[in-house]
């Protein structure tokens, strides 16, 4: 099983609600392809390099996945079409 390393930049106005309801579905499609979350860490609302989509800041969120199989592809498409997540970056850890 491959591990994966995920920062979310979410909506500036997003709360607990709306994050959670990110995070569920980030664990169902983990668990969906054998996988699961191994940690979370959210860092909060920091200010942007640049504008996304008029936004000068945004919710950052770092997890720690473990997937196998076509899991990093599913959850790449669902993350790009969600209407909350401005941007994503999912990477695979090497040992």
């Amino acid at each position: 099983m491959r591990e994966y390393e995920l920062v979310m930049l979410l909506h500036p106005d997003a709360d607990e609600e709306r994050l959670g309801s990110v995070m569920e579905r980030v664990k169902t499609i983990a668990a969906e392809h054998g996988g699961e979350v191994v940690s979370e860490d959210p860092w909060g609302k920091r200010k942007l390099a640049y504008k996304i989509d008029d936004h000068t800041e945004a919710m950052y969120h770092l997890a720690n996945l473990r997937m196998e199989g076509e899991g990093p592809k599913v959850l790449d498409r669902a993350l790009k079409l969600t209407d909350d997540v401005l941007r994503h970056l999912l990477i695979r850890q090497d040992k």
